[in-house]
């Protein structure tokens, strides 16, 4: 919640080095299924004789489910003189907004579950979040920012897009976590993190940064 509050605060006052912050978070987003996830959850699979093939399978799930949130839900095809292109919907950016919101609540959603299963699994997904959630709460203001809403709607959306991660971590608390149910969930979110690293934020960093300093500096968050 903290981390959303600050990325907003800094888009608020200072948009010019988003491209350093979404590269550092790519880094990390991309590291964290490859070194953690995903490694926990084939080693769960082993010991429940659950085929390896299927963590990958879900891990493509997750990639594809984030992949088609943000294309199929968040685009639509405009007119621009002669010709088509495909943007953003603009109706206040709220639309925009509120599926950052709704990815905020899984994310709080996937910390809970880390903890189910491991203390030092919860902590990391906590830290892929974080780093994700500061770009994330850039990226709401900028949107309602950008679309012609006023500073104060957008502070509004932040704020929800704040408590949020708080209610997928409470909602956590009541649904037991089995193992049969954690080996596919840790996957699930491995893809959704590398489709924001890789497809999202790295893309944000390459037209902000030059190519030098954004492959240096998601070099950097991807050995943290």
């Amino acid at each position: 919640s903290l981390a959303t509050l600050a990325g907003g605060y800094v888009a608020s006052k200072n948009r010019r080095r988003f491209g350093i912050i979404a590269a550092f978070s790519a880094g990390v987003l991309i590291a964290v299924p490859l070194f953690q996830l995903l490694p926990a959850a084939l080693t769960l699979a082993a010991d429940l004789r659950v085929p390896s093939q299927n963590v990958m399978y879900v891990t493509a799930l997750g990639f594809i489910f984030l992949y088609m949130l943000e294309r199929l839900l968040s685009v639509k095809k405009v007119r621009s003189g002669d010709t088509w292109k495909y943007e953003r919907h603009s109706i206040g950016g709220v639309y925009g907004a509120s599926e950052l919101v709704l990815h905020s609540f899984v994310d709080g959603f996937a910390i809970g579950i880390g903890f189910h299963f491991d203390a030092q699994v919860g902590i990391i997904v906590a830290l892929a979040v974080i780093f994700h959630d500061f770009p994330d709460g850039m990226n709401i203001v900028t949107v309602m920012l950008k679309s012609g809403n006023s500073l104060k709607s957008s502070l509004r959306m932040l704020l929800l897009d704040a408590i949020t991660p708080v209610l997928g971590a409470i909602t956590s608390l009541f649904i037991t976590a089995t193992d049969q149910y954690l080996v596919y969930m840790l996957p699930f979110f491995a893809g959704g993190f590398l489709y924001l690293g890789a497809s999202d934020l790295l893309p944000e960093a390459h037209e902000e940064t030059s190519p030098a300093v954004a492959f240096a500096v998601s070099l950097v968050g991807f050995l943290v």
